[in-house]
């Protein structure tokens, strides 16, 4: 005792402060068993969001800008001839003397809606939702190649393994619903850039996408094993859990077993709810009229596009549909024309009726929808009918959200080749979708590799581009 007295201040504030050190330690580790589930609780956004959910309908090999969205009658009087000179520095083999012949789009553009926004005669039912548009016509980057191109539409780089687009957005924001996943994904076939297209990443393993099946059983190995009650069930998910949460105190880096507690519980709670969430025999049939499932053109897509509605209406925050999956889809290197004469009825009546069901609800104000692909197509053929990749210049649309209908923005040059005025990079697209939902782009960071990492990079000036924000 004697011997104690005589501790200095100094050794006193240093032998104590290892004893607080460890007090917090212990308090950190209490909160990280449960920092997967409060990690998927909703957040504060930067600023008051337009738009607090996103459906993603993704038209995946890269839709013609010249056959949809963006009229260029100057092909037809060039027709078969070649690209001027100054389009040879690109250096690019389909650009080179004699290979880029100037094929015209076939299609006939009609001015739509009070805003006279032109779409062309490949939709027949899309028109009539055209003031809801914001049609982006200078959408450009550089990666020729499917699948970094995909990397880089969904992730903001065409390096495979970046958070997407829904991950962010599910980091940013939290979930919506206790009972269902925050970020849906519904594909009709495989991506050529595979799942990692739509994976979560660097970022917790809490934030990756759940594939829902759009037959069968929504998601797999869901279901209950057959003669468990539920009270067996809950016992059972209670040690397990208990077991998963002593493992990851001696693991507190793995967001994989994170994540791994916290789908434990929602699968549990999703039991009920994610076949009554994609039970579309409890819709009307106007309804599924309205997105076409009475015909067998456009019930597949109908199908996924009414199940988008379903599911944002159940509060689920991101979901991505894909079309043109698991074939050559929209990726028409012959027979351009057919193909995207196929390709539009095949999602334009369900396009259409989930927009104006969207609005009839009082959900599309709260709903961003985005249209669009991972490139787009050259002017110049490829063989006598088909048309190349092109990212130097392509049309997506935006609606509802926030969004300012019936406006068009941007402009590629007279051939729809390259983005010539107000040229929109598709991290500026990224950091306008962001603000949308109430994220400001720069400030939505995640320390990865001793950087803070963002959706938007750090090699480059991101926008919001905000002649299109209402």
């Amino acid at each position: 005792m004697r011997h104690s007295l005589k501790i200095s201040r100094r050794d006193l504030l240093a032998r104590a402060g290892m004893g607080i050190g460890s007090l917090a330690l212990l308090d950190m580790m209490s909160r990280d068993t449960v920092a997967a589930e409060n990690s998927l609780l909703p957040k504060t956004t930067h600023h008051p969001p337009r738009a607090k959910a996103v459906i993603s309908l993704f038209m995946h090999g890269g839709p013609s800008q010249v056959d949809t969205f963006d009229p260029k009658p100057l092909l037809r009087k060039f027709a078969g001839q070649t690209l001027p000179s100054s389009f040879a520095n690109l250096n690019l083999e389909f650009t080179k003397a004699g290979m880029a012949k100037i094929l015209p789009s076939q299609r006939t553009f009609r001015r739509c809606g009070q805003s006279g926004l032109e779409i062309s005669d490949l939709f027949e039912h899309l028109p009539s939702v055209a003031d809801e548009l914001a049609v982006v016509r200078s959408c450009h980057h550089t990666e020729f190649n499917h699948a970094p191109a995909l990397y880089l539409t969904h992730s903001g780089t065409g390096m495979m393994g970046r958070p997407s687009l829904g991950a962010w957005t599910m980091y940013g924001l939290g979930a919506d619903s206790a009972n269902l996943p925050g970020y849906v994904v519904l594909c009709d076939g495989p991506l050529k850039g595979g799942p990692l297209t739509y994976g979560h990443g660097f970022l917790p393993a809490v934030y990756a996408a759940t594939e829902m099946r759009l037959t069968g059983t929504p998601i797999l190995y869901l279901n209950k094993p057959a003669g468990v009650s539920s009270s067996d069930q809950r016992r059972i998910l209670d040690f397990s859990q208990q077991l998963n949460r002593q493992y990851l105190k001696q693991q507190e880096d793995d967001s994989n077993l994170s994540a791994r507690i916290a789908a434990y519980e929602l699968a549990y709670r999703m039991q009920a709810a994610a076949p009554e969430a994609v039970d579309l025999s409890r819709e009307t049939e106007s309804v599924k009229r309205l997105y076409g499932l009475d015909d067998d053109v456009t019930r597949p897509f109908g199908t996924q596009c009414l199940n988008a509605r379903r599911l944002v209406e159940r509060g689920v925050r991101f979901v991505q549909l894909y079309h043109g999956g698991g074939g050559d889809g929209w990726d028409t290197h012959g027979d351009n024309d057919q193909k995207h004469l196929r390709n539009g009825k095949q999602i334009d009546k369900p396009i259409t009726g989930l927009i104006t069901d969207l609005k009839a609800r009082g959900l599309l104000d709260s709903t961003l929808v985005i249209w669009g692909g991972e490139f787009g197509r050259t002017p110049t053929s490829e063989g006598s009918s088909g048309r190349d990749h092109n990212p130097y210049g392509y049309s997506v649309w935006l609606a509802g959200g926030g969004v300012r209908g019936g406006t068009v923005y941007g402009a590629t040059d007279d051939f729809g080749f390259r983005a010539e005025t107000n040229a929109v990079q598709v991290r500026d697209l990224h950091a306008t979708i962001l603000h949308l939902l109430g994220l400001g782009h720069e400030q939505l960071t995640f320390y990865f590799q001793g950087l803070q990492q963002r959706l938007t990079q750090i090699d480059g000036e991101s926008r919001v581009i905000s002649e299109i924000v209402a």
